[in-house]
Parts: structure tokens; sequence; C-alpha cells
């Protein structure tokens, strides 16, 4: 009779401490970030240009651009003024502080420059 006392109790234990182990790890994320929720690549652009001026990433990346210029500029694809080459890098203008942002979605080379100072030049280049 003791026996099965003492073994109820330690399956009620048992019961407890697995119970733990499994609320304890629902409490911690359940996945890891990838690598553009992370770490979305930041282009500035400042009096002298953007910087970085060429950027690598892979296919996903959101890129964002932030004007520190001190002017209104643009993010346009090249080739200026006609900005054919990659239409969803034409992005506009934005004013001191703002940003603008673009998910790379294909592989490929795209370079692009501020419409309103053509000599502000940058390239992304998007990896598989």
């Amino acid at each position: 009779m003791n026996t099965k006392v003492i073994l109820g109790g330690v399956a009620v234990l048992a019961v407890i401490g697995v119970g733990a182990v499994f609320l304890g790890r629902s409490s911690q994320p359940t996945s890891q970030p990838t690598q553009s929720e992370s770490s979305t690549p930041a282009v500035v652009l400042t009096a002298s240009g953007f910087a970085p001026q060429s950027v690598t990433v892979a296919v996903g990346t959101k890129v964002t651009w932030t004007n520190n210029s001190g002017a209104t500029a643009t993010v346009n694809s090249v080739n200026h003024p006609t900005h054919l080459a990659y239409s969803p890098l034409n992005l506009g203008s934005f004013g001191g502080g703002e940003t603008l942002s673009l998910v790379f979605d294909r592989p490929g080379t795209y370079k692009y420059h501020n419409h309103l100072n053509a000599s502000q030049t940058g390239v992304v280049v998007v990896d598989q």
C-alpha cells in the first residue's frame, strides 16, 4: 500500500515537472527574425551624396534611404532624367529627416540617383 502512494506521488511530481518545463518554454520566442528583419540596410543621403554608395543584399531585403542632406531630394532609377531602368526604384522625393524604403524582390544590379542633384548616385546589388 505504501508503494502505491509513493509511486502515485512520484507520478504527480513528474507531471508537474514536465508541465513546468513546457510552460517555461512558451514564454520564449518561437522563431528568430530573418536577416532582412534584423538588419535592414540603411543608406543615408548627406550634402555630399549617398553613403554607402553601394549596398549588397539578398532577394527580399528592404533597403531604407534617409535624407540628412538638409534639402529635398529624390531616389530615382537611372538613367537621368528618364528613370526607366527599374521603375520600382522611382521612389520620389523626400524631405530632411524623412525616409523611403523598397523591398528588392529579384536579383540584379540597380543603379539610382538623386534627380535633383544627378551627381549623387548609388547602387543596390541584389544576390539570390
